[in-house]
Protein backbone atom coordinates (compact mmCIF):
# COMPACT_ATOMS: atom_id res chain seq x y z
CA UNK A 1 0.00 0.00 0.00
CA UNK A 2 1.23 3.93 -0.92
CA UNK A 3 2.29 5.87 1.55
CA UNK A 4 -0.58 7.33 4.09
CA UNK A 5 -2.69 10.44 3.44
CA UNK A 6 -3.55 13.15 6.08
CA UNK A 7 -6.47 15.20 5.64
CA UNK A 8 -7.53 17.46 8.07
CA UNK A 9 -11.34 18.87 8.40
CA UNK A 10 -12.90 21.05 11.13
CA UNK A 11 -16.61 20.89 12.61
CA UNK A 12 -19.15 21.28 15.32
CA UNK A 13 -21.75 19.21 16.14
CA UNK A 14 -24.09 20.78 13.67
CA UNK A 15 -21.91 20.75 11.13
CA UNK A 16 -20.36 16.84 11.98
CA UNK A 17 -23.02 14.96 9.45
CA UNK A 18 -21.40 16.91 6.51
CA UNK A 19 -17.85 16.05 7.56
CA UNK A 20 -19.37 12.27 7.38
CA UNK A 21 -20.48 12.98 4.01
CA UNK A 22 -17.15 14.64 2.95
CA UNK A 23 -14.84 11.64 4.30
CA UNK A 24 -17.06 9.10 2.99
CA UNK A 25 -16.73 10.60 -0.86
CA UNK A 26 -12.89 10.35 -0.15
CA UNK A 27 -13.07 7.03 0.95
CA UNK A 28 -15.09 6.24 -1.86
CA UNK A 29 -12.76 7.19 -4.36
CA UNK A 30 -9.50 6.50 -2.68
CA UNK A 31 -7.55 3.29 -2.34
CA UNK A 32 -4.64 4.71 -0.06
CA UNK A 33 -4.87 4.55 3.65
CA UNK A 34 -6.49 7.67 5.24
CA UNK A 35 -5.80 9.50 8.35
CA UNK A 36 -8.12 12.07 8.89
CA UNK A 37 -8.05 14.65 11.61
CA UNK A 38 -11.31 16.06 13.00
CA UNK A 39 -10.99 19.29 14.85
CA UNK A 40 -13.63 19.06 17.52
CA UNK A 41 -15.27 22.18 17.91
CA UNK A 42 -18.30 20.14 20.07
CA UNK A 43 -19.36 17.04 18.83
CA UNK A 44 -21.19 14.61 20.89
CA UNK A 45 -20.25 11.09 21.54
CA UNK A 46 -23.38 9.58 19.93
CA UNK A 47 -22.65 11.68 17.18
CA UNK A 48 -18.99 10.11 17.03
CA UNK A 49 -20.11 6.83 17.27
CA UNK A 50 -22.88 7.30 14.23
CA UNK A 51 -19.31 8.72 12.01
CA UNK A 52 -17.62 5.35 13.15
CA UNK A 53 -20.68 3.40 11.86
CA UNK A 54 -21.29 5.51 8.84
CA UNK A 55 -17.30 4.49 7.57
CA UNK A 56 -17.42 1.36 8.75
CA UNK A 57 -17.18 -0.14 5.35
CA UNK A 58 -13.76 1.58 4.65
CA UNK A 59 -11.12 -0.49 6.21
CA UNK A 60 -8.55 2.19 4.96
CA UNK A 61 -8.69 5.38 7.46
CA UNK A 62 -8.38 5.87 10.93
CA UNK A 63 -9.91 9.06 12.81
CA UNK A 64 -8.70 10.98 15.30
CA UNK A 65 -10.56 13.88 17.24
CA UNK A 66 -8.97 16.79 18.19
CA UNK A 67 -10.06 18.74 20.66
CA UNK A 68 -9.77 22.72 20.28
CA UNK A 69 -11.00 23.74 23.65
CA UNK A 70 -7.88 23.77 25.04
CA UNK A 71 -6.72 26.22 22.09
CA UNK A 72 -8.82 29.10 23.39
CA UNK A 73 -10.75 30.02 20.37
CA UNK A 74 -12.99 31.97 22.13
CA UNK A 75 -9.97 34.79 21.80
CA UNK A 76 -11.21 35.05 18.43
CA UNK A 77 -14.32 37.38 17.70
CA UNK A 78 -17.42 35.44 16.04
CA UNK A 79 -17.43 37.32 13.04
CA UNK A 80 -20.74 37.25 10.71
CA UNK A 81 -22.03 33.85 10.10
CA UNK A 82 -18.66 32.04 10.30
CA UNK A 83 -17.68 29.55 13.28
CA UNK A 84 -15.39 30.05 15.45
CA UNK A 85 -13.95 26.74 14.34
CA UNK A 86 -12.91 28.18 11.04
CA UNK A 87 -9.78 28.94 13.12
CA UNK A 88 -8.69 25.87 14.35
CA UNK A 89 -7.00 25.28 11.00
CA UNK A 90 -4.47 27.87 12.83
CA UNK A 91 -3.22 25.42 15.38
CA UNK A 92 -2.88 22.01 12.13
CA UNK A 93 0.92 22.85 11.96
CA UNK A 94 1.17 22.40 15.88
CA UNK A 95 -0.75 19.54 16.56
CA UNK A 96 0.88 17.83 13.51
CA UNK A 97 4.60 18.55 13.95
CA UNK A 98 5.36 15.38 12.73
CA UNK A 99 3.55 15.27 9.94
CA UNK A 100 5.17 17.54 7.10
CA UNK A 101 2.46 17.09 4.54
CA UNK A 102 -1.33 17.96 5.50
CA UNK A 103 -4.25 18.29 3.05
CA UNK A 104 -6.89 20.68 4.73
CA UNK A 105 -10.34 20.02 3.65
CA UNK A 106 -13.81 21.96 4.86
CA UNK A 107 -16.69 19.97 5.26
CA UNK A 108 -18.87 21.62 2.59
CA UNK A 109 -17.40 19.61 0.06
CA UNK A 110 -17.70 15.96 -2.03
CA UNK A 111 -14.66 14.20 -3.46
CA UNK A 112 -15.25 12.94 -6.76
CA UNK A 113 -11.85 10.91 -7.94
CA UNK A 114 -8.91 9.66 -5.88
CA UNK A 115 -7.71 12.30 -3.74
CA UNK A 116 -4.34 10.93 -3.88
CA UNK A 117 -3.09 13.01 -7.15
CA UNK A 118 -4.02 16.47 -5.24
CA UNK A 119 -2.04 15.31 -2.12
CA UNK A 120 0.98 14.31 -3.78
CA UNK A 121 0.99 17.31 -6.07
CA UNK A 122 4.40 19.09 -5.93
CA UNK A 123 3.68 22.55 -3.32
CA UNK A 124 7.85 23.28 -4.78
CA UNK A 125 9.39 25.35 -1.93
CA UNK A 126 6.11 26.99 -0.88
CA UNK A 127 4.39 26.03 2.42
CA UNK A 128 0.87 25.92 1.20
CA UNK A 129 -0.81 24.95 -2.18
CA UNK A 130 -4.15 26.90 -2.84
CA UNK A 131 -6.68 27.40 -5.57
CA UNK A 132 -6.97 30.78 -6.76
CA UNK A 133 -10.53 32.62 -6.43
CA UNK A 134 -9.35 35.13 -9.13
CA UNK A 135 -12.91 35.37 -10.70
CA UNK A 136 -14.99 36.43 -7.76
CA UNK A 137 -13.24 40.21 -7.58
CA UNK A 138 -15.47 40.87 -4.40
CA UNK A 139 -13.45 39.39 -2.00
CA UNK A 140 -9.82 40.54 -3.10
CA UNK A 141 -10.57 43.99 -3.40
CA UNK A 142 -12.55 44.49 -0.32
CA UNK A 143 -9.35 43.07 1.03
CA UNK A 144 -7.17 45.43 -0.83
CA UNK A 145 -9.49 48.56 0.11
CA UNK A 146 -11.33 48.06 3.36
CA UNK A 147 -9.07 45.26 5.84
CA UNK A 148 -5.46 45.21 4.20
CA UNK A 149 -4.50 48.38 2.50
CA UNK A 150 -0.94 47.24 1.55
CA UNK A 151 -2.08 43.87 -0.02
CA UNK A 152 -0.29 43.56 -3.44
CA UNK A 153 -2.12 40.21 -4.61
CA UNK A 154 -4.66 41.63 -6.53
CA UNK A 155 -6.25 38.55 -8.20
CA UNK A 156 -4.07 36.11 -6.92
CA UNK A 157 -6.44 35.46 -3.86
CA UNK A 158 -7.16 32.21 -3.17
CA UNK A 159 -9.96 30.34 -1.12
CA UNK A 160 -8.84 28.36 2.33
CA UNK A 161 -11.46 25.24 2.07
CA UNK A 162 -9.04 23.56 0.31
CA UNK A 163 -5.02 24.00 1.39
CA UNK A 164 -2.34 21.22 1.03
CA UNK A 165 0.21 22.41 3.76
CA UNK A 166 4.22 21.75 4.69
CA UNK A 167 3.66 22.13 8.19
CA UNK A 168 7.67 22.10 8.55
CA UNK A 169 7.93 25.50 6.58
CA UNK A 170 4.65 26.62 8.66
CA UNK A 171 6.17 26.27 12.17
CA UNK A 172 9.73 27.92 10.63
CA UNK A 173 7.95 30.61 10.02
CA UNK A 174 5.83 30.96 13.17
CA UNK A 175 2.31 30.88 11.19
CA UNK A 176 0.27 29.78 13.84
CA UNK A 177 1.41 32.95 16.47
CA UNK A 178 0.99 35.56 13.12
CA UNK A 179 -2.17 34.47 11.93
CA UNK A 180 -3.92 34.31 15.64
CA UNK A 181 -2.38 37.64 16.58
CA UNK A 182 -3.28 39.12 12.70
CA UNK A 183 -6.76 38.28 13.33
CA UNK A 184 -7.12 39.68 16.54
CA UNK A 185 -5.78 43.20 15.55
CA UNK A 186 -8.22 43.18 12.43
CA UNK A 187 -11.31 41.62 13.93
CA UNK A 188 -13.77 44.29 13.41
CA UNK A 189 -12.41 44.90 9.81
CA UNK A 190 -12.41 40.94 8.36
CA UNK A 191 -14.87 40.20 5.77
CA UNK A 192 -13.74 36.63 5.29
CA UNK A 193 -12.16 35.90 8.52
CA UNK A 194 -9.44 32.79 8.46
CA UNK A 195 -9.44 33.36 4.46
CA UNK A 196 -7.89 36.99 4.42
CA UNK A 197 -5.85 36.50 7.23
CA UNK A 198 -4.43 33.51 5.06
CA UNK A 199 -4.32 35.77 1.88
CA UNK A 200 -2.68 38.51 3.73
CA UNK A 201 -0.18 35.84 5.43
CA UNK A 202 0.61 34.00 2.12
CA UNK A 203 0.70 37.13 -0.42
CA UNK A 204 2.26 35.80 -3.43
CA UNK A 205 3.97 32.89 -1.45
CA UNK A 206 1.78 30.17 -2.42
CA UNK A 207 1.27 27.39 -5.29
CA UNK A 208 -1.34 28.05 -7.16
CA UNK A 209 -3.22 24.65 -7.60
CA UNK A 210 -5.56 23.89 -10.50
CA UNK A 211 -9.11 24.72 -10.41
CA UNK A 212 -10.17 21.09 -10.37
CA UNK A 213 -8.68 20.43 -7.01
CA UNK A 214 -11.59 22.98 -5.56
CA UNK A 215 -14.45 23.69 -7.72
CA UNK A 216 -17.02 25.73 -6.54
CA UNK A 217 -20.00 24.48 -8.82
CA UNK A 218 -22.24 28.38 -7.99
CA UNK A 219 -19.46 30.29 -9.16
CA UNK A 220 -19.04 28.72 -12.35
CA UNK A 221 -19.83 31.69 -14.30
CA UNK A 222 -17.48 33.96 -12.95
CA UNK A 223 -15.16 31.53 -13.64
CA UNK A 224 -16.01 31.57 -17.32
CA UNK A 225 -16.33 35.04 -17.47
CA UNK A 226 -12.63 35.78 -16.19
CA UNK A 227 -11.41 32.67 -17.87
CA UNK A 228 -12.77 32.42 -21.52
CA UNK A 229 -10.69 30.01 -22.74
CA UNK A 230 -10.41 27.63 -20.06
CA UNK A 231 -11.17 23.65 -21.07
CA UNK A 232 -13.68 21.78 -19.72
CA UNK A 233 -13.09 21.40 -15.93
CA UNK A 234 -13.09 17.75 -14.78
CA UNK A 235 -13.90 18.26 -10.81
CA UNK A 236 -11.88 16.48 -8.28
CA UNK A 237 -13.30 18.39 -4.92
CA UNK A 238 -16.66 20.06 -5.69
CA UNK A 239 -16.98 22.88 -2.86
CA UNK A 240 -20.48 24.11 -1.91
CA UNK A 241 -18.88 27.20 -0.54
CA UNK A 242 -22.23 29.45 -1.37
CA UNK A 243 -24.98 27.04 -2.15
CA UNK A 244 -25.12 24.37 0.38
CA UNK A 245 -26.75 21.43 -1.21
CA UNK A 246 -28.57 20.26 1.93
CA UNK A 247 -30.74 23.71 2.28
CA UNK A 248 -30.89 24.45 -1.68
CA UNK A 249 -30.39 23.56 -4.67
CA UNK A 250 -26.87 23.61 -6.19
CA UNK A 251 -25.31 23.45 -9.71
CA UNK A 252 -23.80 19.72 -8.65
CA UNK A 253 -26.69 18.78 -6.58
CA UNK A 254 -26.35 15.07 -7.87
CA UNK A 255 -22.86 14.96 -6.95
CA UNK A 256 -23.69 15.28 -3.06
CA UNK A 257 -27.28 13.27 -2.97
CA UNK A 258 -24.88 10.32 -4.28
CA UNK A 259 -23.12 10.25 -0.98
CA UNK A 260 -25.76 11.54 0.88
CA UNK A 261 -28.39 8.97 0.21
CA UNK A 262 -26.74 6.25 1.79
CA UNK A 263 -25.30 8.01 4.99
CA UNK A 264 -26.94 6.51 8.25
CA UNK A 265 -26.84 10.53 9.24
CA UNK A 266 -30.17 10.81 6.47
CA UNK A 267 -32.47 10.80 8.99
CA UNK A 268 -30.81 14.53 10.21
CA UNK A 269 -30.55 15.51 6.66
CA UNK A 270 -34.01 15.45 6.54
CA UNK A 271 -34.67 17.90 9.17
CA UNK A 272 -32.35 20.24 6.85
CA UNK A 273 -33.18 19.51 3.55
CA UNK A 274 -36.25 20.64 1.98
CA UNK A 275 -37.97 17.59 1.66
CA UNK A 276 -40.96 17.03 -0.49
CA UNK A 277 -41.12 20.74 -0.79
CA UNK A 278 -41.43 23.29 -3.39
CA UNK A 279 -38.22 24.92 -4.11
CA UNK A 280 -38.09 28.93 -4.07
CA UNK A 281 -37.75 28.84 -7.96
CA UNK A 282 -41.01 28.42 -9.24
CA UNK A 283 -42.90 29.71 -12.36
CA UNK A 284 -45.32 32.46 -12.81
CA UNK A 285 -44.92 32.15 -8.58
CA UNK A 286 -47.30 28.66 -8.97
CA UNK A 287 -45.75 25.73 -10.70
CA UNK A 288 -42.96 24.18 -9.28
CA UNK A 289 -39.53 23.71 -11.02
CA UNK A 290 -37.61 21.81 -8.57
CA UNK A 291 -39.44 19.53 -5.78
CA UNK A 292 -36.51 17.39 -4.13
CA UNK A 293 -36.54 14.17 -1.81
CA UNK A 294 -33.77 12.18 -0.14
CA UNK A 295 -34.98 8.89 -1.17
Amino acid sequence: MSNPIHIVCATDENYAPFASIMMKSVLEHTSSFVNFYVLDGGIKKRTKSLIAKDLKKYPNKCIQYIDMAKYNLDRFPNVKHYSLNAFSRYFIPKFLPNVQRILYLDVDIIVTKDISELYNQDIDSFPIGAILEDFYEGNYTTLKQKIWPDYQGQDQYFNSGVLLMDTTKLNKMNFTEKAVNLTIQLFDKLSCPDQDVLNILFENNFKKLDYRFNFMPDHIHYLREKHPNLSKIDPMVIHYSMIKPWKDLSLAQAEFDKIAKNSLFQKRLKKTYHTKSISKFSLFGKIPLFIRTIQ
